[in-house]
């Protein structure tokens, strides 16, 4: 069973999640505004939505949108949910998860994970569905990145 979670302040406007049994999607809200309304003829994206999703780097890497600290508020929300709490019970964490700034943008490196996008060849994702095994690495160095 999964559940939308209410944004927190700190996620607003760029993510919204939802948690599942053994993974949580990290939807790029503020992108998924402008796509939607495109979707429907019910006027443009603008350059800042499109600049809001999640960026194909390669097969296992995005760019985030937004602050660090916004990510960092989407994925404590998905650990302190029960479902997350349930699986850590007996999941473990995977080698090879992390996040770091370079060239002025947040990687995320998730390879337990997968990116959806609204056009193949596209390199703007709008939702990454994180395995639970991916999320303790990537959330252990975005509070490294921001210092918390």
């Amino acid at each position: 069973m999964a559940a939308v979670l209410e944004p927190t302040e700190q996620m607003s406007p760029w993510y919204v999640v939802e948690v599942r049994r053994e993974s949580a999607y990290v939807t790029a809200a503020k992108y998924m505004d402008g796509y939607l309304r495109k979707h429907f003829h019910q006027g443009k994206m603008t350059g800042a939505e499109r600049d809001a999703a999640w960026q194909l780097v390669d097969k296992r890497t995005v760019a985030a949108p937004g602050e660090p600290l916004a990510l960092v508020a989407a994925l404590e929300q998905i650990v302190e949910h029960g479902s997350y709490q349930k699986w850590w019970r007996s999941g473990s964490h995977a080698d090879g998860a992390g996040a770091e700034l370079r060239d002025g943008r947040l990687l995320v490196t998730a390879p337990n994970s997968h990116q959806y996008g609204e056009y193949q060849g596209e390199k703007a994702i709008s939702h990454i569905e994180f395995g639970y095994e991916d999320i303790g690495p990537v959330l252990a160095d975005l509070r490294r990145i921001v210092g918390s």
